[in-house]
């Protein structure tokens, strides 16, 4: 029975052994015991976006604590870095994520910036990764803190607006085409699609298709192609045999050539 995982209580967390990134030590960048994020996918393994997320600097809000700025973070990871140091840790991937999506972080670029001077002091081979919905990218700032990492890990779970909509429900202003164009411009990605079956569909044959062309469009390096591995915020909600997410992989590689990665 798929398990839903509580939200993270501190500033360092794992390492977690991924089914996509390796031995990753996640870095949450966002406020302790709340989930603050730019969309309320159906599948969130944390549960729903709350509907009023508390200000970025406002303390108490909503019982959740005011967000770390930059320089109070890095000094916090940077103790927690030396311990996994001593402990003799392997790390391959640091990888910003956390509560939510970690690009509403306002110092964002500065972030990054220390996040990669640790990794070179603690874990000179990790790479520094992010997890991102992709809908603040277009910000000049966020933009360039996102071309500074090693290694942008993006989701794109629908070939068109409506799917997109309806299964990542983003928040705010978030366009659509926006967000094709930007992860068009963003360098060396690699796409994250979650599929999804029972209340919401995104892996019938035309919504395949069409998430096809839009990733032909983008030019990824790779696509991680996934379904869920924790209960998810809709209890309707059901995981995708494994043979149909092999068959969505091989659909994409055999028509566009682009690498596809399953992971069930």
């Amino acid at each position: 029975m798929l398990r839903q995982i509580s939200l993270q209580d501190s500033v360092v967390y794992g390492p977690v052994k991924s089914r996509r990134l390796g031995s990753s030590l996640g870095i949450n960048p966002l406020p302790l015991g709340y989930k603050l994020c730019s969309s309320n996918c159906v599948y969130c393994q944390y549960g729903w976006t709350p509907a009023a997320p508390p200000g970025l600097g406002r303390a108490g809000e909503h019982g959740a604590e005011p967000i770390k700025r930059a320089p109070e973070l890095l000094a916090a990871i940077g103790e927690s870095f030396e311990e996994f140091v001593r402990l003799g840790t392997a790390v391959d991937c640091v990888t910003l994520a956390g509560n939510g999506e970690p690009t509403l972080h306002p110092d964002l670029e500065e972030l990054v910036i220390g996040l990669k001077a640790l990794r070179d002091r603690c874990f000179p081979h990790a790479k520094v990764g992010i997890l991102s919905d992709g809908t603040q990218a277009h910000r000049p700032k966020v933009f360039r803190a996102l071309a500074l990492l090693d290694a942008r890990y993006m989701k794109l779970d629908g070939g068109d607006e409506e799917t997109w909509r309806l299964i990542d429900k983003p928040l705010g202003e978030a366009d659509w085409l926006r967000l094709l164009a930007t992860l068009k411009r963003l360098p060396g990605i690699v796409l994250q699609s979650m599929f999804v079956q029972g209340s919401y569909d995104n892996t019938r044959e035309d919504h395949v298709s069409r998430w096809i062309e839009v990733v032909s469009d983008i030019k990824p390096l790779s696509v991680q192609v996934y379904t869920i591995d924790r209960a998810p915020a809709d209890a309707d909600i059901v995981k995708v045999p494994l043979a149909r997410l092999e068959q969505i992989a091989a659909s994409l590689t055999s028509r566009t050539g682009i690498l596809a990665e399953v992971y069930d």
